[in-house]
């Protein structure tokens, strides 16, 4: 099946809302957390719209319906993402990044590439603006997701757990430039 790709719009929320909260419910069942835990979960239509207008948000879609997404956005002050002094030391050597935030990819669609392509066009983007690293944060125990992301040249830099969970920060750097997708 072919899917239509753009940059999503403040018109997609809704189908956004559904492509992500459905993907939520598999992040938590495999990083063993409650959903209770995750602002996705409860992100409102208005909250997504403002994300959307603000940021890019790449998609996949098939007809009206979101089956892929990720939102990118640039980060002038990667310091405000420092939350131990191993983390900061890392940011300290940056002055700007870019950040990968409600990934997504429809059940059943997994594995079918749309996800590295996703990627891909994300690190390309960050790399255009001229972002020395692209950061994201993931639950630590997620395995699926920790390989997804180290299989593509993530780090975990550093594990905080101030949202109930240890949730990981990883970065891509584009100094070390691998880019191996």
């Amino acid at each position: 099946m072919q899917y239509q790709y753009r940059i999503a719009d403040a018109s997609d929320a809704p189908a956004l809302s559904k492509l992500l909260r459905s993907a939520m419910l598999t992040y938590c069942a495999n990083s063993g957390i409650s959903a209770a835990l995750l602002e996705a979960m409860t992100e409102s239509i208005e909250a997504i719209e403002d994300r959307v207008t603000h940021n890019t948000c790449m998609c996949f879609f098939s007809g009206d319906e979101a089956v892929a997404t990720i939102t990118v956005s640039t980060i002038d002050t990667p310091q405000k993402l420092s939350f131990s002094r191993k983390t900061h030391s890392y940011l300290s050597r940056m002055n700007k990044v870019g950040y990968i935030s409600r990934f997504a990819v429809k059940e059943g669609l997994r594995q079918s590439g749309l996800g590295v392509q996703l990627m891909e066009m994300a690190l390309d983007l960050a790399r255009e603006r001229g972002c020395a690293a692209v950061l994201l944060h993931s639950c630590a125990s997620n395995r699926p997701m920790v390989d997804f992301y180290s299989n593509r040249g993530f780090r975990l830099i550093d594990v905080e757990d101030s949202r109930g969970y240890d949730r990981g920060l990883f970065s891509y750097s584009f100094s070390d430039d691998k880019h191996p997708l």
